[in-house]
């Protein structure tokens, strides 16, 4: 009977205690969670958005290539916007 104890004990009990500590150490923390992760972005916002616009222009070029190929006039980029808008504005909000 000892041994099943300890064995639940340490199968049950040891994880938990790790696992409350780490929260209990996580809640009172004063830094910032960046800051108790040691966590640094990989790329700066100015980097997100460059490659953010450089799908954009991607995937334009991409839906005007296939357009040509079906005989269909080229779209600018105001265009597909404009008719995005247009479509989310038509449909149903989500409750």
């Amino acid at each position: 009977m000892a041994d099943e104890t300890y064995c639940l004990i340490v199968v049950l009990g040891l994880p938990l205690a790790v696992v409350v500590i780490a929260m209990l150490g996580g809640c009172l923390y004063r830094g910032g969670n960046e800051r108790l992760l040691d966590w640094k972005p990989t790329r700066s916002p100015g980097r997100e958005a460059e490659l953010q616009d450089g799908e954009t222009h991607q995937m334009l070029n991409s839906l005007n290539r296939y357009r040509r190929l079906r005989g269909a006039p080229e779209r600018s980029l105001q265009q597909v916007s404009e008719h995005a808008w247009a479509s989310s504005a038509r449909s149903e909000p989500l409750e």
